[in-house]
């Protein structure tokens, strides 16, 4: 599996808040409810006007059900928080890569995670719809769907940071905070590979932007929802960048492979399939993370 690229990651990567989401509560079933004539005067039910509901010859009792069990999201991803933990403290590479294919599993698979990413599939589909555009039509028309064709021969970091805030303000919710993310941290490894001016970009520059801005939001999905004081157990600095440098290493992987997979420089893309193109290697890409892991 491939995992190097035409840009290296970054050497200062920005580490995403890691939030734990807090947990829904259980679903009840809904009692059984009588017709409004039921009701004294035959508007609304008691409870909207204070009435006992009169009793119909041979009616059966409404009865409540008890509250449908839920998992709690704590032992849903147990089994992934302990082998994050693990592989943290102790650089296992597999323990690592377990617990994110375990994370997958617990989440109803590749397709079910990538359904609660809508914001970075959405942020990951502008950035292959810019790519396409740029070699089809040039810079400066690529950029005039975002209003930024002015910034056309701009350093390319500028124009990248322009195009996150028009694809995901900063604030909101935390799905468009690990977009955000994944993309501005994207812009780092990009600038530290020393690459120019936007309109000097190649097409491999822009393949590895792309596929950059999918693995980092996988991975930021990932350490929001599992990473919690996983990946920050290791005591020295050293210690949690080597663990988060693995993990990177085996999502941008199956990133990577899925993508070449498709045999695709983002050119050929028919602006009509972009959306299912990247919904698709989103999904794909998690499914391996869970096989992968799975055999770890």
């Amino acid at each position: 599996m491939g995992t190097s690229g035409t840009f290296g990651g970054s050497k200062n990567g920005l580490v995403p808040s890691w939030v734990d989401e807090p947990a829904s509560p259980p679903a009840v079933a809904p009692d059984s409810a009588e017709p409004d004539s039921a009701d004294g005067d035959g508007i609304g039910g008691p409870d909207q006007n204070g009435e006992t509901p009169l009793a119909q010859p041979g009616a059966t009792p409404a009865q409540s059900y008890p509250p449908i069990p839920r998992i709690p999201a704590s032992s849903r991803l147990g089994g992934a928080r302990g082998n994050m933990t693990r592989g943290a403290r102790t650089s296992d590479e597999r323990a690592l890569r377990r617990g994110a294919g375990r994370y997958v599993r617990a989440s109803g698979g590749g397709r079910s995670t990538a359904s609660r990413m809508p914001n970075s599939r959405a942020m990951a589909g502008g950035v292959a719809g810019l790519a396409r555009s740029f070699a089809n039509q040039g810079p400066a028309e690529a950029l005039r769907r975002f209003n930024l064709e002015g910034m056309a021969g701009a350093p390319a970091e500028d124009v990248f940071v322009a195009l996150t805030d028009m694809l995901c303000p900063a604030g909101g919710t935390i799905d468009e905070a690990i977009a955000r993310d994944a993309m501005l941290e994207t812009v780092a490894d990009l600038a530290a590979s020393g690459v120019g001016n936007f309109d000097e970009l190649s097409a491999d520059n822009l393949r590895e932007f792309f596929i950059g801005v999918v693995s980092r939001s996988i991975e930021g999905k990932i350490l929001n929802e599992v990473g919690t004081n996983a990946i920050a157990a290791p005591s020295d600095v050293a210690g949690v960048e080597r663990a988060q440098a693995m993990l990177h290493d085996f999502i941008e992987g199956c990133v990577r492979d899925e993508f070449d997979a498709r045999e695709t420089d983002l050119s050929d893309l028919d602006a009509a399939v972009v959306d299912s193109f990247v919904d698709d290697l989103y999904g794909a890409a998690l499914d391996l993370v869970k096989a992968l892991g799975d055999d770890g």
